[in-house]
């Protein structure tokens, strides 16, 4: 059986095959439906090497340590059924293999691999920019999508995704211009295209177009009713967009709407997902360093981290959960999470480790004390740390909570000396005129 791009899938049965194709196109197109895929593929050829890892990386990807021992499983099936396989599927499964301990760059060289051989493979070149993006290495994967561009044309199946993903490395590496022109023309090709709209709605917000980015989301919304929980943080998109205009009713109104409805199906599936419980985390804080009463919305985030405190999947996520611990006086289970982080750091070898220690902890450390009004602390904690904070990867736009955290407790302890430093590093970021955003206005007027 070959897949939709032509590459072999070793495999006894047609049905195996066509739905793990179909998982694929799926998980490619963002969309909610793509582990009964997996399922129905297992269920038709239960020795499907590549099926299991397709498996395994979908849980990899969720990002949650309650799910080591099913990955674990899903890697042991596809090394018991590895004969015959293809050199490709060979090295999917070694990518599952590194992923699963932690090796994530020796995963994504193994993705590269596969892309010099199988240039159009778009799971492989999905793949590595997800774990890139999540550890700050936007550059490589910049290099990736400009490697295998040349390979890809209309005809190719899923060439608007591959423009997607092109679109956000270009984005996050500061090329707007075209990356806001590949992003347009994924969704020109098509309107469900939630990597495309997303990866334009972060040119809109680094270039201060708000109203753009709001008339963008707002045309667009009607499209994703398939798509998983990227929507959701479509939805926190535009919820940035009104924050910058001051218009903190709206951005509470889609907070309850969209971005933390419980009762959405996204969300009683997996209430606890990472990147919906940074949306969460990022929001609240962000309103509240506005001076806005968020009331009890921090409570259902409070109940979801405190399962969670050993969860060192994520760099990123870690210091949102310690956001969520301060913001509910959970100052004990804060102080855990940062002791649980902290022994984790000093014995994993692998990409994470050296990530938390140069990057996580001390976001993490930061955090807390701005909770408990420790301004000069937040400024000894952040200010020697601030250019090494992509390494706990998120884009510019997430990683700016960070700086508005620093900002905040600049003004509050009176440093005017040290805001034109902070500034220059959020135009150095690639935020146009920082001087004028909402989170700095306040500090800069304090200068003059």
């Amino acid at each position: 059986h070959q897949d939709e791009r032509g590459h072999a899938l070793t495999t006894s049965s047609n049905t195996a095959g066509e739905e793990i194709d179909l998982a694929i196109h799926n998980f490619l197109h963002w969309k909610s439906d793509v582990v009964p895929h997996v399922g129905a593929s297992l269920a038709a050829d239960p020795d499907f090497a590549f099926a299991h890892v397709v498996s395994g990386l979908i849980m990899h990807g969720a990002r949650n340590v309650h799910f080591r021992g099913k990955i674990e499983e899903s890697l042991a099936k596809a090394k018991n059924s590895a004969n015959g396989l293809t050199e490709r599927e060979q090295n999917y499964v070694r990518a599952l293999e590194a992923s699963a301990s932690g090796r994530i760059t020796e995963a994504v060289s193994l993705y590269e691999t596969i892309l010099a051989k199988n240039p159009v493979d778009l799971f492989a070149q999905r793949l590595a920019q997800m774990e890139l993006f999540w550890i700050g290495e936007m550059d490589w994967s910049e290099q990736i999508s400009r490697r295998v561009s040349p390979h890809w044309e209309e005809s190719v199946p899923s060439y608007g995704v591959h423009l997607s993903c092109r679109s956000f490395d270009l984005e996050e590496t500061h090329n707007f211009t075209e990356a806001e022109a590949l992003g347009r023309k994924s969704v020109e090709i098509d309107p469900t295209d939630v990597w495309g709209t997303h990866a334009v709605a972060h040119v809109l917000i680094m270039q201060g177009r708000h109203e753009e980015g709001i008339a963008w989301i707002d045309g667009l919304k009607n499209n994703w009713a398939d798509s998983n929980q990227m929507q959701l943080h479509l939805w926190w998109h535009r919820c940035l967009f009104h924050l910058e205009r001051g218009e903190f009713d709206e951005v509470l109104d889609i907070h309850d709407t969209w971005v933390r409805n419980r009762e959405l199906p996204l969300l009683v599936s997996m209430p606890d997902l990472y990147i919906d419980m940074q949306n969460g985390a990022s929001m609240l804080l962000r309103l509240e360093l506005r001076g806005v009463d968020v009331g009890g919305r921090w409570a259902e985030l409070e109940e979801l981290t405190l399962k969670r405190l050993d969860d060192h999947t994520s760099p990123f996520t870690s210091p949102h959960f310690a956001v969520i611990l301060a913001a509910t006086g959970r100052f004990a289970e804060a102080e855990r999470l940062l002791t649980s982080m902290t022994e984790f750091a000093s014995h994993d070898r692998g990409t994470f480790g050296p990530r938390y220690l140069m990057a996580a902890i001390p976001a993490t450390q930061a955090v807390i004390a701005h909770r408990r009004g420790e301004h000069s602390k937040v400024i000894e904690l952040l200010l020697p740390v601030r250019h090494q904070l992509w390494q706990m990867g998120g884009s510019h736009a997430q990683r700016d909570l960070f700086f508005l955290v620093l900002a905040d407790s600049i003004l509050k302890e009176g440093r005017s000396d040290l805001i034109g430093i902070v500034l220059d590093d959020i135009e150095r970021a690639g935020f146009s005129d920082a001087a004028s955003r909402i989170g700095y206005k306040s500090v800069g007027a304090a200068i003059h």
